[in-house]
């Protein structure tokens, strides 16, 4: 397995300096209805094409920003472009079922904005929507069918990301400049990971790659920009065998577990004896790895037997791994499809 040199320098990422341009599909200020209900809520409005609402305006000045289902008897399915833009108030927003849309540049530059809850129904995250986020803490994607470029760019206090499989493309830049993030997942369904996808997120441990993905772009994962070079720096990528992520891992020298077989230059995910098969010897390695933590006493195993045990991706080891290896195991001995899911 090929593990390159750790790179220590640490940068500070430079944010894309973008105006306020109209990406958007709809023209909120032309089609601006500010009706009594939305002016006492504090929100400036918009009846869309097909007689919904867009908020795409607030000229209150509370913490907490609590977006009504309804305005006027309409449901209000739409953030708007520059909405929250550069408010340095809102530390908290609450968005109903209703949204699908949050739109170019919505939150940008919404500093203390920590919280955001995104709805079971929201299908787009425009370019920008929430740039420069800094004290946004986690964000729980659900059902989005769609990301535009630079979306999360700079929400430098994530620390955990995870791409759920019903978006089919990851754009240029979306998660560029999360610096704090130590997990990047890509859930089964994604296509295609665009250049630069997340760069300059150089905390980033390990980075989980499905079988579903079939492109990555040049310098998706894994990088960071020092003028004029792009540099690598550490991740342990989590791949399956013969797929696009395994080819970039090995292309570009990261170091990878392969999670579904053996591999010559890789090692099988669950073996952590290193005897080529996972079976309840393994499990039984990781519950003295993990009575060795519990108590205090030395490590039992090597750095790369410590890869092979954390079968669940979590970097602990504990009983939970030693279920999941007994379970994989009986699956192979049953003439099952063995799954780590």
């Amino acid at each position: 397995m090929k593990i390159i040199k750790r790179i220590t320098s640490v940068i500070t990422a430079t944010a894309i300096s973008v105006c306020c341009m109209n990406f958007t599909q709809y023209d909120y200020e032309k089609n601006s209805s500010i009706v009594s209900s939305a002016a006492e809520l504090d929100f400036k409005t918009s009846i869309n094409e097909d007689g919904t609402i867009a908020v795409y305006g607030y000229t209150g000045t509370d913490e907490k920003v609590i977006i009504p289902p309804t305005i006027d008897g309409k449901n209000v399915t739409a953030i708007g472009k520059c909405c929250f833009e550069d408010n340095l108030t809102i530390k908290e927003a609450v968005l109903p079922d209703t949204i699908r849309i949050i739109d170019y540049k919505a939150f940008a530059n919404c500093k203390n904005l920590e919280t955001i809850n995104f709805p079971d129904n929201l299908e787009t995250i425009g370019d920008y929507a929430f740039t420069t986020c800094h004290s946004l803490k986690s964000i729980d994607l659900k059902n989005v069918k769609k990301l535009d470029e630079c979306s999360f760019q700079l929400c430098i206090s994530l620390e955990e990301i995870y791409v759920p499989g019903s978006v089919a493309t990851v754009p240029d830049h979306a998660f560029h400049g999360c610096h704090s993030v130590k997990t990047l997942t890509f859930g089964e369904g994604v296509k295609k990971i665009e250049s630069t996808a997340a760069l300059n997120s150089f905390s980033i441990e390990k980075i989980t790659i499905p079988k579903s993905v079939t492109e990555i772009g040049e310098y998706a994962l894994g990088y960071y920009y020092y003028h004029p070079n792009y540099v690598p720096f550490t991740p342990t990528f989590y791949v399956y065998n013969n797929t696009a992520g395994l080819e970039y891992a090995k292309n570009n020298g990261f170091d990878y577990v392969i999670i579904d077989g053996a591999e010559t230059t890789g090692f099988l995910l669950g073996d952590v004896n290193s005897d080529g098969t996972v079976n309840s010897s393994d499990a039984s390695a990781v519950l003295a790895e993990y009575s060795a933590i519990q108590t205090g006493g030395a490590s039992t195993l090597s750095a790369e037997q410590k890869k092979a045990a954390d079968v669940n991706a979590d970097s602990k080891i504990d009983s939970t791994d030693a279920s999941k290896i007994l379970e994989y195991y009986a699956a192979v001995s049953t003439g099952k499809t063995p799954s780590w899911d």
